[in-house]
């Protein structure tokens, strides 16, 4: 790198002392020794000498104030490997990968880069400060799977065919499929994930962690990876390692720093090889109470009152993942009693109450919803708890049930509290059963929460829909950044967000004569329900979330 000396040379950056120790160092012709030696040396200022490197090379400068790190981008690239080759992964952006440098790319090594991650590379020219601080927000605070060491370890292990059961049995004990499965779980764990998705593609094998309710693709290795994972997944989890044509269904057990986990699998055939599903359940973890579910505490009080009830029919709707069940069984918990006899039927068995009598469904033995609920009004219960009400089989039993004088607890997939009322009317229940039966519905959602650490204020309303503008106009509101503490996500842990409708007079008359949508919606309003929308407005309002999530998990149009 003479020219770069010279160059530095005739900008009067350094000395010709400096200059003739640069010619002796720089005979492997390494403008990295080179850059290296001025700044162990200090033989000029640094931010000059970035300045200067950046000007003669053509690679632009990073700039900390004007970027913002993207989510997750730490994937790209293990610890060993930033420490390695000095280079921080930042953001991607169309089909660029910006990548932090403390020196200029060599052209053959951006080029294997650019093969590797299927991106043009981007280089910014960063300092050894900033380069430390980000390597700190990106890599303190978190488990990392190391993908090279992983496939090292995998070149050694023998190659079978996944139609090759005997070989695979043999395999399913290798130290790098043992430590590629063990170090994924440890990981997710590290980063509060709720699955782990292994993927098989055309010609690779994709790893995804669901964070806060959001999925993100985190590791892609080889294909031949997949069959040895997936069989010891299959094997420990209870499955027939020799099906690979139909889904199976299995759980194992994992422990993490002290704490047990029961982890539900679910395996399914695809075109490119076997997906696999591993749901993470902390075994001892405490229950929630209704004080601390993150209701707003308009909806808290309101909550409390469901706990009153001692018969008839208690609804919680959403889709999968809104909260749902850590709902239910705060009520269950509420409620449970020496002197009170509480079934629940569920698929599968999540929390574990010792003052209930679980049941877990198996319908490939042929227990189903609808065959346990029938048997268990004959065990004399008071509070029956179904884990979902699907077809109508099961809600004409729960129905039946109510009448009798029973308390029953059940969940719905439905969008609105509403909704529910209607989704059972679908079903076949008479209108009049539900309106005599129904005492409350409780429709919820779960925003995931600005990092208070991060979190800034949003400049401008404008750029969302009017409703939206009309609510937050003279509000401050925040959005999301990301940081350390965040893993540069910019939420961390979630608030939930509801509207209970109370079955009153009224909305009993109203079900009854199977008034509309829009009328039952009406009279919920008029009776005190505070709608998801508005509900999700009050959160952001007071800084918990932010615009963003409020358009993607409440239905602007239904609100």
């Amino acid at each position: 790198m003479d020219d770069f000396s010279q160059f530095i040379y005739d900008q009067q950056l350094i000395s010709k002392e400096v200059y003739r120790s640069l010619l002796e160092i720089n005979q492997e012709n390494s403008v990295e020794a080179v850059i290296s030696y001025l700044r162990r040396n200090n033989c000029c200022s640094r931010k000059l000498l970035l300045a200067k490197i950046s000007e003669y090379f053509n690679i632009n400068l990073f700039k900390k104030d004007n970027f913002k790190l993207q989510a997750g981008i730490s994937r790209y690239l293990t610890l060993p490997e930033v420490e390695k080759y000095n280079i921080l992964p930042l953001k991607i952006e169309a089909d660029q990968l910006y990548l932090g440098c403390l020196y200029p790319l060599a052209p053959i090594f951006k080029e294997n880069l650019r093969f590797k991650y299927k991106h043009q590379i981007k280089e910014l020219l960063i300092g050894e400060e900033d380069f430390q601080i980000i390597k700190e927000e990106l890599y303190s605070s978190y488990y990392r799977v190391d993908p090279a060491e992983i496939l090292k370890e995998f070149s050694q292990v023998k190659n079978v065919d996944s139609s090759d059961i005997k070989g695979l049995k043999s395999l399913v004990d290798d130290a790098p499929v043992v430590k590629l499965l063990n170090n994924l779980i440890n990981e997710a764990v590290s980063l509060t994930a709720s699955d782990i998705h292994l993927e098989c593609k055309y010609n690779s094998f994709e790893i995804f962690y669901r964070v806060d309710g959001i999925i993100e693709k985190y590791y892609e290795f080889p294909l031949a990876c997949a069959a040895a994972v997936i069989s010891r997944i299959k094997i420990i989890s209870g499955m027939d390692i020799t099906n690979k044509h139909l889904p199976q269904d299995g759980k194992m057990e994992f422990k993490f720093k002290a704490e047990n986990y029961d982890i539900r699998t679910s395996v399914i055939p695809t075109i490119y090889g076997e997906k696999a599903v591993l749901r993470l359940l902390l075994r001892n973890s405490q229950l929630l109470t209704v004080n601390n579910l993150n209701f707003s505490s308009h909806n808290q009080k309101r909550f409390k009152e469901i706990l009153k009830f001692n018969s008839g029919i208690i609804l919680l709707a959403g889709p999968t993942g809104s909260g749902k069940t850590t709902s239910l069984f705060a009520i269950l918990n509420e409620l449970s009693s020496e002197n009170l006899n509480i079934i629940t039927i569920e698929n599968p068995v999540e929390y574990k109450l010792p003052a209930l009598n679980q049941i877990e469904i198996n319908p490939a033995q042929g227990l189903s919803y609808a065959r346990a609920l029938r048997s268990i009004l004959r065990q004399d219960p008071d509070i029956i708890m179904i884990g979902e009400i699907r077809d109508k089989e099961t809600a004409e039993i729960a129905v039946r049930a109510s009448v009798t004088g029973h308390l029953v607890l059940t969940t719905i997939h439905t969008i609105d509290a509403v909704s529910a009322v209607l989704r059972l009317i679908e079903m076949g229940i008479p209108p009049y059963l539900i309106g005599s039966t129904l005492n409350a519905v409780v429709a919820q959602r779960l925003l995931r929460k600005l990092c208070p650490a991060c979190k800034k204020e949003e400049q401008s309303s404008k750029l969302y829909p009017k409703k939206l503008q009309r609510e937050f106009e003279k509000k401050i509101i925040y959005q999301a950044v990301g940081c350390r503490k965040c893993a540069q996500i910019g939420y961390k842990n979630r608030t939930a967000v509801a509207e209970i409708l109370f079955v009153n007079e009224d909305i009993r008359e109203l079900i009854s004569s199977n008034y509309s949508r829009k009328k039952l919606k009406k009279a919920a309003k008029e009776s005190g329900m505070r709608t998801l929308f508005a509900d999700a407005v009050s959160k952001i309002s007071q800084g918990e979330s932010s615009i963003a999530e409020l358009l993607r998990v409440v239905n602007l149009e239904r609100s």
